[in-house]
């Protein structure tokens, strides 16, 4: 409108028009007012809107309507020790003492990390490598439902294990239960579109050894960087976890897929705000890679109802406080 800035228009195709009437010395006249620069010649530039669109950020996605789904897997694997010998990663302490194992710790600690992203707050929990009436199950179900609610849903999914008839077996194997994740990340994926949005899934894996097949795992991950999916890796306990190192050095050039990993050992962060930069350190240029690879960008910018916003009281229970002991 007159008076007005009301945008901009990007010109991708351009050429300068010719009269095709002759001045008076016979040469060809423009069509242009004698004031104006006279170009050298037609120059035409052929650029794709691809090329030109700015490559969207993590938070762009985010406020465009990206929702975030969080899947846990839990290691049940003989790796973990006897869990009824104190100072074992699945050992329970009483309640009295207030202290937690650790992976109560890393369940609470980085699934809150984790949660914060997730829109519904409902999370599938599996576990693998219990053996269960003489078969050993590299994925199977922690719990009654097939999601729970919040990080307290996780902790009572991963508790209850313990109560039922589970043998902790051998070997330590991630395939199916990435595989499972990204069967899982796609049906989100379809769910959202439905409703015009998009979904991205993150699997944690929590893990007291090193994977039995180094060679099928990156395959897997590999397959399962089509999905739209991100798999973060904790190591727990004391063990020697240099086995896990080629989890960190994916290079899609060489070994196809997109970097999709992250691996960290729980026991080097005593810190929350270190935990959280290195937990969420990769996640999303992972989740912009994806989308932006596939010519996805995000939706439009949701609004914010400031009036429904709503703030909890701090928790000061003290196993929170001291969740990294």
């Amino acid at each position: 409108k007159r008076g007005k800035e009301m945008g901009f228009i990007l010109v991708l195709q351009a050429s300068v028009d010719y009269d095709t009437s002759t001045s008076g010395n016979g040469t060809p006249k423009m069509n242009i007012p004698e004031t104006a620069p006279r170009p050298q010649a037609p120059i035409e530039y052929s650029i794709s809107a691809r090329e030109m669109a700015d490559r969207p950020e993590f938070v762009d996605y985010l406020t465009g309507g990206c929702q975030i789904s969080l899947a846990i897997a839990i290691d049940f694997t003989a790796s973990n020790g006897d869990p009824k010998e104190e100072g074992t990663p699945h050992y329970f302490y009483p309640s009295s003492s207030l202290e937690w194992n650790d992976y109560q710790k890393a369940i609470y600690s980085v699934g809150s990390i984790l949660a914060k992203y997730d829109s519904d707050q409902k999370f599938p929990v599996w576990g693998f490598g219990a053996k269960y009436n003489g078969k050993v199950l590299h994925c199977f179900r922690c719990g009654r439902e097939v999601q729970v609610d919040g990080v307290e849903g996780i902790m009572r999914a991963y508790r209850g294990v313990f109560n039922t008839t589970l043998t902790m077996s051998f070997p330590t194997v991630f395939t199916e239960v990435i595989e499972t994740a990204a069967d899982y990340a796609r049906h989100e994926q379809e769910e959202a579109q439905k409703e015009g949005e998009l979904s991205y899934t993150i699997l944690l894996i929590l893990t007291a050894g090193n994977v039995e097949d180094v060679q099928a795992t990156k395959a897997k991950l590999v397959e399962a960087s089509d999905s739209p999916l991100s798999v973060v890796i904790v190591g727990i306990g004391k063990n020697d976890f240099s086995g896990m190192e080629f989890l960190d050095d994916h290079d899609p050039t060489i070994d196809g897929g997109r970097d999709i990993t992250k691996f960290l050992k729980f026991s080097d962060y005593n810190e929350f705000s270190r935990l959280t930069e290195a937990v969420l350190d990769e996640i999303p240029n992972q989740l912009v890679d994806y989308y932006y690879g596939k010519g996805i960008m995000p939706g439009q910018a949701e609004r914010v109802d400031k009036d429904t916003v709503e703030v909890q009281d701090a928790d000061n229970d003290e196993r929170t406080v001291n969740f990294l002991g």
